[in-house]
């Protein structure tokens, strides 16, 4: 079972507008690709080329070794079946008459399907979820359920490759992880050879285990999700910064349009914002002040801290702290440094140890100072207090000039320009 898939230099324009130029690349048997690139980087009009939709200019496409264009429609339709983006069901076939569709080129002319046809229908329709549809007109299905019956015929094909030409657009996460995780079940379990154009970077890694990257029509990298999915490639392909990195839970590479790495990006809330501490607590502070385009700083955290990640995911400065130790002298000297350089200093709702309880003393020198603190949901820091000490220290702090703040959404009025921290 399987597929190889060969193409060699080719070439496709649109009147005087080259699409796909000089496009070269190898898919082996039982391969699972991902096809990227920017809108109109010629993902689409290359699997077009592939499924003999279009007729490119100039090139080669083999499939094991045989030229496409030499074979008849039938053996294509045997070796290859394709998802397109979108169906039009205007006619009122059954969903089973659909799925059957997939039988056709096993048929003679006039040749009605028999009993092995009809189990492969069934089969088809079972994986693929759409059993209980088959006595539905498809002209009554939703976006989601069509492209389950268009993949169940597909399936029914029995294909040794299938092509999925941006089959998740416009569905939900549900059916966007349905229909790519059956694409992945048939190479995995029959060797289908799989090649999918994708313009989500980050579903696409989860489902395949190769990818190839188009820009301006030709193939600008090609291999693995290492070597393809790299921050230079993308800001190169798609005309954005970017980050890579893999994710705490899962492990997948993942990409991230990165904002404030651009040096003529200007700071668009107008204010440099030092931020306490870190944790899973902090995170809606961090994210709804980098939105906002505030300049960051971060920490005492430690290196194992999702503030300190936060932090070197966007290049912020960040004091890094062993766990579960008290900071030393050089620590504290930093820390003091960092709010005084910012306009203002903001207390997240974390949680408070002995341990980070001497970093309030820097804070409270600040605060003598005349910076500006904002400390927020102090109602709810008996839940988050494993000391039995933070709500004095922080009723002192508030004695002392700190101001309370309900919400992350009130520190976005402070924040905002004309919002609140200069009438503070």
């Amino acid at each position: 079972m399987g597929l190889n898939i060969e193409v060699h230099g080719l070439k496709l324009t649109y009147g005087a507008q080259p699409v796909l130029e000089d496009t070269t690349f190898t898919v082996e048997r039982g391969d699972s690709v991902a096809l990227l690139g920017a809108n109109g980087a010629g993902k689409s009009t290359l699997l077009r080329c592939i499924s003999r939709i279009l007729k490119p200019t100039a090139g080669h496409i083999l499939l094991d070794d045989q030229e496409i264009a030499r074979l008849d429609s039938k053996e294509a339709a045997r070796m290859m079946a394709v998802v397109p983006q979108e169906t039009a069901a205007d006619f009122d076939f059954s969903v089973e008459d659909i799925v059957m569709m997939g039988r056709f080129p096993y048929l003679k002319r006039f040749q009605k399907e028999d009993q092995n046809d009809r189990e492969i229908v069934r089969r088809s329709m079972e994986m693929t979820g759409v059993t209980h549809l088959a006595d539905r007109s498809i002209a009554t299905l939703s976006g989601g359920e069509k492209q389950r019956v268009i993949m169940a015929r597909a399936v029914c094909q029995q294909p040794q490759a299938l092509l999925l030409d941006e089959p998740t657009a416009n569905l939900d996460i549900g059916y966007q992880s349905m229909l790519l995780e059956l694409a992945a079940r048939l190479n995995r379990e029959q060797k289908v050879t799989v090649i999918a154009a994708i313009h989500d970077i980050n579903l696409a890694v989860h489902h395949f285990n190769r990818f190839i990257l188009l820009a301006g029509g030709r193939v600008m990298a090609a291999g693995r999700a290492e070597e393809v999915i790299t921050p230079e490639n993308i800001q190169k392909s798609y005309g954005v910064p970017a980050s890579t990195y893999r994710h705490p839970l899962h492990g997948v590479l993942q990409v991230s349009v990165v904002r404030g790495r651009n040096p003529d990006e200007k700071n668009n809330c107008g204010s440099e914002v030092h931020v306490i501490g870190g944790g899973e607590e902090a995170m809606p502070v961090f994210e709804m002040l980098n939105q906002s385009g505030c300049g960051l700083t971060v920490g005492p955290v430690s290196a194992q801290d999702s503030g300190c990640r936060f932090a070197h995911f966007h290049s912020l400065p960040v004091i890094i702290v062993p766990p579960f130790t008290s900071m030393n002298g050089a620590h504290r000297k930093e820390h003091l440094e960092q709010m005084r350089n910012a306009d203002l200093v903001v207390v997240p709702p974390i949680p408070f140890g002995e341990g980070n309880l001497p970093i309030f003393d820097e804070v409270r020198v600040i605060l003598k100072e005349g910076k500006p603190v904002y400390i927020i949901d102090l109602d709810g820091v008996e839940k988050r207090d494993y000391s039995g000490k933070a709500r004095s220290l922080l009723e002192q702090m508030i004695q002392e000039g700190a101001v309370v703040l309900k919400s992350v959404e009130d520190l976005k009025a402070v924040i905002t320009p004309g919002g609140g921290e200069q009438n503070e």
